[in-house]
């Protein structure tokens, strides 16, 4: 006879990822001694701590840990049973994550064909850099992740989505931007403003121009793209960005991206999903749809 209930697990859930009882309690809809109570009868059912107290905050040992992705699974196996009769294309709740230059530039775009098929969807995105929508996959705080930049991770899937174009950029009047003044001895010697360290686009762009160039000077630091994009317009430096992320502001004229024909700037996006997460219809429809217009894209 079963003894557990899905209440307990949904809090079980709801702690891990919060840390704490009472946010657990706010995620799931019930009183804070209403969850304390279903958190106390699990461990008391599985006859096993399955937190470390640590001063205020709970966290995962080894068993909270083996535990977890199964508990996940079977809450979000409920959450699709919950909607098994409702009409195909019903609305759905899904968490993602994006890196900056997909989640700012690609996404909102997909997400409104997306929605626009599913009406009353409720779809939650994170924009982070490549590392941070990594460690939220692997504690499943959100269901997908994209990233600009590659992930090895043993526990999760990484599949190819589509290929993106870098280019360099500079200010009009910058030395760079005039004809013939591009050249590999001038780009080494330029300052470059790149993105933070453990984003995709600074991984990309390190391994890239390094190998290339041979080296160059990094003056500055920033952690987002269109803050690059203003110290550039401003004169400053020079830098690496995504095609995509440079069509305005080259339309204005505010920037040129450079002709470099003699450098590899090409990368590869991804969908991240951890190798144990239970894939919900609308998670597959989503990855479906990401796919389709990305090949779409490359027939145009």
């Amino acid at each position: 006879m079963l003894r557990t209930s899905l209440r307990q697990i949904e809090v079980f859930v709801a702690t891990a990822q919060k840390g704490n009882v009472t946010q657990a309690a706010a995620l799931v809809g019930i009183t804070q001694s209403a969850a304390s109570m279903a958190l106390a009868e699990f461990e008391n059912q599985l006859a096993t701590r399955l937190f470390d107290r640590i001063g205020k905050r709970l966290a995962l040992n080894e068993d909270g840990r083996a535990l977890y992705p199964k508990a996940v699974e079977m809450v979000e196996r409920a959450r699709e049973m919950e909607g098994l009769f409702r009409q195909p294309g019903g609305a759905v709740d899904l968490r993602l994550g994006a890196s900056s230059t997909i989640g700012n530039y690609l996404l909102p775009q997909i997400l409104g064909s997306f929605r626009a098929n599913r009406p009353g969807c409720r779809i939650e995105l994170e924009v982070g850099n490549t590392q941070q929508v990594i460690n939220a996959i692997l504690h499943f705080e959100i269901d997908v992740g994209f990233v600009e930049g590659p992930c090895l991770h043993p526990d999760i899937e990484a599949g190819f989505w589509r290929p993106d174009e870098l280019a360099i950029c500079a200010a009009p009047g910058h030395p760079i931007a005039q004809p013939g003044g591009a050249g590999i001895e001038a780009l080494r010697a330029a300052d470059w403003i790149l993105r933070e360290r453990g984003s995709g686009t600074r991984e990309v762009v390190d391994q890239m121009l390094m190998s290339q160039l041979g080296g160059i000077r990094v003056m500055m630091e920033l952690g987002g793209t269109e803050a690059i994009k203003r110290a550039v317009e401003s004169g400053m430096g020079i830098s690496c960005l995504p095609k995509i992320a440079l069509v305005g502001a080259v339309e204005r004229g505010n920037l040129v991206s450079i002709p470099t024909p003699y450098l590899q700037l090409t990368r590869a996006f991804h969908i991240l999903v951890h190798k144990d997460k239970y894939r919900t219809g609308g998670m597959s429809s989503l990855i479906r749809l990401c796919q389709s217009m990305a090949a779409q894209n490359s027939t145009m």
